[in-house]
């Protein structure tokens, strides 16, 4: 009776991390401060970091056949995420920008279409809420309140994600962070950046929520949604095309993968590019 869904390319078109930057890039301008500088040095270091983990890391992914090997290197991208995480600390691009900021700059980028939901996502939530389910948020992103400015319309949907605190920098959800677990894995709360976080995060919502081992459903289209997935009851790629990077390493790892028109009945994996095709009879509960 749960369903997870990540935001970017999944309820989103598009990736919004660069309109995030963006919208904090023009606080700090108004401010009389130009980052843009700071903020493409924090995002070239990303990708040559992502680039040399990925070109480093042994078995190559010809040499992945197995859904753990493909998790075991997903989760060894953990370094690279926390490391980004610390220069975007330090850029301190998102400082004194409040969560009610955040959400409304969430809410005015879908107004204005420069942030576009996938078709069909605001009627597939809000018939899942009436029919009993119960929708869960679970990103990456920096800011939970831009995710909820974004999804604006949809009462009833809670979001995990991270925080901005004050001074601009990141913190993971509370989820994640249990009381008195920071100060038992060296004092810093632990963000929401990869496979293996979502997965742990879903799995304390399941445990949390009293709804561990009755049906779950996750949509996700990146390899950061992989372990999720392929925990989940019933997984939805959501992509553009039947080739997406996600979809290739699924049946790399041995995972069928048909488009949703085409799923059988005992398929738990399948792929969309809209909520539109997606039969609401896979959402009847008994």
């Amino acid at each position: 009776m749960s369903i997870f869904l990540d935001f970017d390319g999944t309820i989103t078109v598009e990736d919004t991390v660069g309109e995030l930057a963006n919208f904090a890039l023009r606080v700090r301008a108004d401010e009389g401060e130009d980052l843009q500088k700071e903020w493409d040095a924090v995002v070239t270091a990303y990708v040559d970091d992502h680039s040399a983990h990925a070109d480093g890391y042994h078995p190559p992914p010809h040499a992945r056949s197995l859904p753990a090997q493909e998790v075991d290197y997903l989760r060894h991208m953990k370094t690279v995420e926390t490391r980004s995480l610390g220069r975007i600390n330090d850029c301190r691009l998102f400082r004194g920008i409040s969560p009610t900021a955040f959400r409304e700059a969430g809410r005015d980028l879908v107004r204005k279409g420069t942030i576009r939901l996938r078709p069909g996502f605001t009627r597939f939530v809000q018939e899942r809420l009436k029919g009993g389910w119960r929708v869960w948020v679970l990103s990456v992103n920096w800011s939970s309140a831009f995710i909820e400015g974004a999804c604006g319309e949809l009462s009833g949907v809670k979001v995990i994600a991270n925080d901005v605190r004050e001074d601009g920098s990141i913190a993971g959800p509370p989820i994640l962070n249990p009381e008195g677990e920071a100060s038992r894995h060296g004092g810093e709360p632990r963000n929401l950046t990869n496979s293996h976080d979502k997965l742990d995060a879903m799995k304390a919502v399941l445990e949390a929520e009293g709804l561990v081992g009755k049906p779950s459903v996750y949509f996700g289209d990146s390899t950061t949604d992989l372990e999720c997935l392929l925990a989940a009851d019933m997984g939805f790629v959501v992509s553009d095309k039947e080739d997406s990077s996600l979809l290739k390493t699924l049946r790399r790892i041995g995972k069928e993968v048909p488009h949703v028109r085409e799923q059988g009945p005992t398929s738990s994996l399948a792929w969309t590019s809209n909520y539109e095709d997606i039969p609401d009879h896979k959402f009847v509960l008994a």
